[in-house]
């Protein structure tokens, strides 16, 4: 019981957590300014160069997921990302739009695939894999009312969202390695994970 009671005690963000939060979104925020300027680069190309850019977006929320895992990590760090890019972009306010819908999509995944818990890479790129399909379903496929495909191309489209969004949490993993390395993110869970290894 005295255990049970020191666990409810604890905080569910500490004050360093959050910090580190928004450091990352505040990161993330600057290259999500080069992703917005790629997007609409190739939005007028049609559904499949857009199934395939979306991924980019993606990435703050799969560093996140992997560095943090915490619930509300993968929200928080997008939706600030997307306050920091909205002066920045061609967008505006829709990137914070953006940055939400990815946020919540990435919180699903991991909550789905990891439980916050198991993060290894074969669920991570599963993370990522849910969250392209989730992504395409909810938002990429109502460009197919003005695109009308066959269903071979509409399963191509698809498959360009999923595999985007899997390449975007590889990347994100390997960043996320690579930053932990330098000790930067010693007191995040990565670093606290990779502490008890060593």
């Amino acid at each position: 019981m005295e255990q049970r009671a020191s666990v409810l005690k604890r905080p569910l963000w500490t004050t360093r957590e959050l910090l580190t939060a928004m450091v990352i979104a505040v990161v993330f925020g600057i290259a999500v300014v080069s992703s917005t300027y790629l997007y609409a680069a190739v939005l007028g190309l049609g559904i499949f160069a857009r199934s395939a850019a979306t991924g980019l977006f993606f990435l703050p929320a799969a560093f996140a997921a992997y560095v943090l895992r915490k619930p509300g990590a993968v929200l928080l760090v997008c939706v600030v990302s997307g306050l920091v890019a909205i002066p920045f972009t061609p967008y505006g306010l829709l990137v914070l739009g953006i940055g939400g819908l990815t946020g919540v999509i990435g919180e699903l995944a991991t909550w789905i695939v990891t439980r916050y818990r198991y993060f290894g890479l074969p669920r991570l790129a599963a993370t990522g894999a849910l969250a392209g399909l989730i992504e395409f379903g909810s938002v990429l496929a109502s460009s197919l009312r003005s695109t009308p495909l066959t269903p071979e191309l509409a399963a191509l489209a698809t498959a360009l969202s999923v595999g985007a969004f899997v390449a975007a949490t590889l990347a994100g993993y390997a960043l996320a390695n690579a930053v932990q390395r330098t000790g930067v993110l010693a007191n995040t869970a990565l670093g606290r994970e990779r502490m008890e290894v060593q």
